[in-house]
């Protein structure tokens, strides 16, 4: 028995790691929030090393082996889920089964005419139900509607959204002149699609005279319609836009900050501040000093920013597990999924006359369409004419040597 819930709880950003099947860095803004020399609206990319840099790779892949599941994970492509927690009003109520109760949930939004496949993934996560799906349109279709039951065989319940737009959803324009202006290209872009949000400027390692911005598409069919289109007019210049390509997820605790492991099995018994590292028994007294400190080396970074020699040690051996991963075919990239229109020879008939006078496009006069073979036999009777002309001198001259050669015998 389900009954409609008027609004749902929209909680605070789940961090990815949250989920067996998902990883990854936090947002470029999070991630630099404390570090003044950066601006929110650029994405820093990973520097070229030094020798430095070289020494500590081969320090940190001589002390430590990333596991198989850590491979498995940077390259996962999970979307995010959607969490349900149950709150019993009586000790008779009992929490009933993660597949029941998904089936329950499919049933009502069905009813409520929400278009979505079944859930995917159906499974807990601590006293939580964790629900997701692998479809683009239906996860669209998940966050936008507000259908959702208020309870599940009489049990209250509250839905808990992903409150941020995940990277399946991320465009990239390339080759903006250097010269125009954030604001700028933040206008231009909404002119042709509406729904962009959190529009990123890369910066790359070396200098280069163009700029390519990231952003974020909210409505599904503005993202296909621009991945379509190929290309949008940005202060009257036509630049390519692209499919953003995640790079490898890493493997990282929100409990201690530190790469290698997960929340769930993290021997830190108290949390840390993500800035500042201090423990955090509650979080409302918190006072963070906003001083980053990195959690892997104790340097004045953030713990998981590509400034850290043990991040870059550690992407270098885990894009080197992944690659011999992928050789091997012990594991496969998720890629999204493509509709392949399925031939079929009946759609596309022979035709009954090849030979139909066809419509001109600029509407010229065209002649029958026998018209050329009269043209060809034309030209072949010139020619034979042309030919009997020809033969006529050498048959005089055949004559002329034949009588003259009786006449001297």
């Amino acid at each position: 028995m389900v009954h409609a819930q008027p609004d749902v709880l929209t909680p605070n950003k789940r961090r990815l790691n949250d989920s067996a099947g998902s990883g990854g860095l936090p947002t470029p803004k999070q991630q630099l929030s404390g570090n003044k020399q950066f601006q929110d609206n650029e994405i820093i990319l990973d520097e070229t090393g030094d020798n430095r840099q070289v020494d500590s790779t081969s320090k940190y892949m001589q002390q430590h082996k990333i596991p198989f599941d850590q491979v498995k994970r940077a390259v996962s492509g999970n979307l995010p889920c959607f969490y349900i927690t149950f709150h019993p009003t009586n000790e008779d109520q009992k929490v009933p089964s993660a597949f029941n109760a998904a089936d329950q949930m499919f049933e009502y939004l069905k009813q409520q005419n929400v278009q979505i496949n079944r859930f995917s993934f159906v499974g807990w996560a601590g006293a939580k139900l964790k629900l997701g799906v692998n479809d683009k349109e239906d996860y669209i279709n998940l966050v936008a509607t507000e259908e959702w039951p208020t309870s599940i065989m009489n049990i209250p319940i509250a839905i808990e959204k992903p409150k941020y737009i995940p990277n399946f959803f991320a465009l990239v324009i390339r080759y903006i002149p250097r010269g125009m202006d954030y604001e700028f290209v933040k206008e231009e872009i909404s002119r042709s699609i509406v729904s962009v949000v959190n529009l990123k400027r890369i910066q790359y390692s070396y200098n280069r005279k163009i700029d390519d911005y990231r952003f974020h598409v909210k409505d599904l069919q503005e993202y296909n319609r621009a991945l379509n289109m190929r290309r949008i007019s940005i202060g009257n210049v036509m630049v390519p836009i692209t499919r953003f390509l995640e790079g490898n997820k890493l493997t990282y605790c929100t409990r201690c900050w530190r790469v290698g492991h997960m929340r769930n099995k993290c021997p830190t018994a108290t949390a840390r501040c993500q800035i500042c590292l201090q423990e955090i028994t509650d979080i409302q007294k918190h006072n963070c000093s906003q001083q980053p400190r990195c959690a892997q080396c104790d340097g004045n970074h953030h713990s998981l920013s590509s400034q850290c020699e043990s991040i870059k040690a550690y992407k270098v051996q885990l894009k080197e597990e992944v690659d011999n991963a992928l050789a091997r075919g012990a594991i496969h990239r998720s890629e999204s999924n493509k509709q392949v229109p399925i031939f079929n020879q009946d759609d596309f008939p022979h035709l009954s006359n090849p030979n139909r006078n066809k419509v001109s496009a600029w509407r010229l006069k065209q002649g029958p369409a026998h018209q050329p073979t009269i043209e060809f036999t034309e030209i072949t009777e010139v020619l034979t004419a042309l030919n009997n002309r020809t033969r006529e001198p050498t048959d005089r001259l055949e004559k002329i040597i034949l009588k003259y050669i009786q006449n001297c015998t």
